[in-house]
């Protein structure tokens, strides 16, 4: 299954039919919906899809965008999963049992969660600009990625504590919907969950079938190019959990690339998807149709889909 994410073009349009009409103008007719989906479009993709115009494979959390909030700067994470906070954790978890109802009235088989982060000095894109001046192997460099790894190891227990209280309360609901809950790997450093957490919420809730692994090709990348971690350890170790991906291109620490515009070789991917993997194109602006059209061509030769 191969789909497009709306967060591509959902910034373009005021309804969902446009949306969805330049998607299927790639020759795609299966989205995922994106968090920076209005009420009125994500109603509007719902309706289409009952007429039968187009499939929804999965939703990103938060979706729609929570109301107060502007579309342009909302992201999945203004309401933090992981928050020692009771008041924002709950409402975090609130908002997410309305992205599963989305979901389950779309006929979407996962929801994409962000599950919050370790509050610590975010230093990531302080690495990312040492590295793109190519200091990745400077002194300077080396004991900035030391220190982060630290800070994230001192700071992280009540955080993750707070993420376990969540997914308690969400997997039985995810369950009752018939509902994938995929913990998403991140792009920032003190994002939840690192590699080693995932493993340790999976094995936590052994057992739980919709609790799932969800991999995002870009994120597992850039990490390794900062020195973090290596791309296909996620695999290795998450695959048989994992319900579906984000595929797009890397250059450098840049993600969300066009599929063919970066440097990631996409065949690496093969050995660990299965036939049920939800693959969801997911790249922004400004991609243009003819270079989303060429990329997703390229991607599928890639992974002889």
């Amino acid at each position: 299954m191969l789909s497009v994410s709306t967060t591509w073009n959902a910034l373009c349009y005021d309804n969902g039919g446009m949306i969805l009409t330049e998607i299927k103008s790639l020759g795609i007719d299966t989205v995922e919906l994106g968090s920076s989906l209005t009420k009125r479009q994500v109603e509007d993709i719902v309706q289409f899809k009952k007429n039968g115009f187009c499939s929804i494979s999965s939703v990103h959390n938060y979706c729609p965008v929570p109301d107060g909030f502007e579309s342009r700067i909302f992201t999945p994470d203004f309401f933090s999963l992981s928050s020692p906070d009771e008041a924002q954790r709950c409402k975090a978890v609130d908002l997410t049992v309305n992205t599963m109802r989305i979901a389950r009235e779309s006929g979407a088989q996962a929801v994409i969660i962000h599950a919050g982060r370790v509050e610590m000095e975010q230093r990531t894109k302080k690495l990312i600009e040492l590295y793109k001046q190519g200091c990745s192997e400077t002194p300077a460099y080396l004991n900035l990625l030391s220190e982060m790894k630290k800070e994230r190891e001192n700071k992280k227990a009540p955080y993750v504590a707070a993420i376990l209280r969540s997914l308690e309360a969400l997997i039985p609901q995810a369950a009752q919907m018939d509902i994938k809950l995929c913990l998403e790997n991140r792009f920032y450093y003190r994002e939840i969950p690192s590699f080693n957490e995932i493993g340790l919420l999976l094995n936590y809730f052994k057992g739980e079938d919709n609790l799932c692994y969800w991999h995002d090709v870009g994120h597992a990348q850039v990490g390794e190019n900062l020195g973090f971690y290596c791309h296909l350890d996620f695999l290795k170790h998450y695959a048989e959990k994992m319900a579906g991906i984000h595929l797009h291109d890397v250059s450098g620490a840049k993600d969300h690339k066009v599929p063919g515009e970066g440097r990631f070789d996409f065949r690496s991917l093969k050995p660990y998807l299965k036939t049920n993997t939800i693959m969801v194109v997911e790249v922004h602006q400004p991609a243009t149709v003819e270079a989303l059209k060429a990329g997703i061509g390229y991607l599928k030769s890639a992974l002889g889909i």
